[in-house]
């Protein structure tokens, strides 16, 4: 019975130098498994207390305000958190780290908790709402309230048909442009002669068109056309009026909010 004691002792002792090694100091245990972006989004599941991961080297495809737009593979997904883009300003992009949290409410997306970057290491904050977008596959996206429309058929000149579109929804397809407009940039959405103004989008649709423009890539989404021109200035510049984006389509998803 002594032996047994001694056998089990000794492997009590085992256990604590492991813990804290010959020093005494207990070692750091990173809280994060390291995964690809698929195993993080699709599985299999990695075991990770708290749904926490490491993210190493993911390409990045474009930031705005709390958001950022990552890839691998064929895989793009955001990842939130305070500030981030502005951030990872000065910090080398060729060898970096997120360390994300996985969340599934109100849907599954991550929150970025610290970038490292060789010796450096950001901490990111995840305080208050960050607007986060729903990204859905194309194939599960289904938007009844929005028509199929020609944007072509908007007419600058044509005040009657144009108060008529006046807070409808389309779907449709057209160009994007960032022009300035009295000192600030202004998303433009063209099809055809139908040209409108793009007004407030999120942090999230903001991304998107940016990484159509740089990739002269075809929008295809849907608007609500919310306001008409005045006719004083929708006859100098053609502008038709003004749109919200309620979804955008990037690839094989589809974006909404945030």
């Amino acid at each position: 019975m002594a032996r047994r004691y001694i056998v089990l002792g000794s492997i009590a002792i085992l256990g604590v130098l492991f813990l804290f090694g010959c020093s005494g100091e207990k070692k750091q245990v990173d809280p994060y498994a390291e995964v690809s972006l698929e195993q993080a989004t699709r599985g299999p599941v990695v075991v990770s207390k708290g749904f926490k991961y490491k993210l190493r080297n993911p390409e990045i495809v474009e930031g705005n305000g709390h958001l950022l737009v990552i890839k691998e593979g064929n895989i793009i997904e955001f990842i939130a958190g305070r500030s981030i883009a502005d951030k990872l300003e000065g910090m080398d992009l060729s060898n970096i780290e997120f360390n994300v949290v996985k969340k599934f409410s109100p849907y599954t997306h991550f929150k970025c908790e610290q970038v490292v970057s060789g010796e450096d290491t950001v901490f990111i904050s995840t305080a208050g709402t960050i607007d986060y977008p729903r990204i859905t596959p194309v194939g599960e996206f289904k938007s009844a309230d929005h028509d199929d429309y020609n944007l072509d058929r908007l007419k600058y000149n044509r005040t009657a048909d144009l108060r008529k579109a006046v807070d409808k929804q389309f779907a449709v397809k057209g160009t994007v442009s960032l022009i300035e407009e009295d000192g600030d940039e202004v998303w433009m959405l063209t099809g055809g002669q139908g040209v409108v103004r793009i007004i407030d989008p999120t942090d999230g649709v903001s991304i998107i068109l940016k990484m159509l423009a740089a990739n002269d890539m075809e929008f295809e989404g849907g608007i609500t056309f919310t306001e008409v021109e005045p006719w004083p200035e929708r006859k100098n510049n053609q502008i038709c009026g003004n749109v919200e984006i309620d979804f955008i389509r990037y690839m094989d998803k589809m974006v909404s909010g945030g």
